[in-house]
């Protein structure tokens, strides 16, 4: 005896269908990533002014292990 298919098994015992809506969902998600990118561009936050605002407010001592921190995150976010 063959056992039954896994997909087949899903439909009979579950409530899983397929989705004919796909481009309803896609076009949710390209709205909800350009609000994103929108808020992202408005805070206007860049590497180069957070070392240069690290440079002008650290002090000499505590500037080597900020920059450790801070290439760990850069890291970090590349890894992502």
């Amino acid at each position: 005896m063959a056992l039954p298919r896994l997909t087949g098994a899903l439909r009979s015992f579950s409530n899983v269908t397929k989705q004919d809506n796909y481009n309803e969902e896609v076009a949710d998600l390209k709205v909800k990533r350009s609000k994103l990118h929108e808020q992202i561009v408005d805070l206007d936050v860049m590497w180069k002014k957070i070392v240069k605002f690290l440079n002008e407010n650290l002090d000499k001592s505590e500037m080597q292990s900020v920059y450790e921190d801070l290439n760990d995150i850069l890291q970090a976010a590349k890894q992502i």
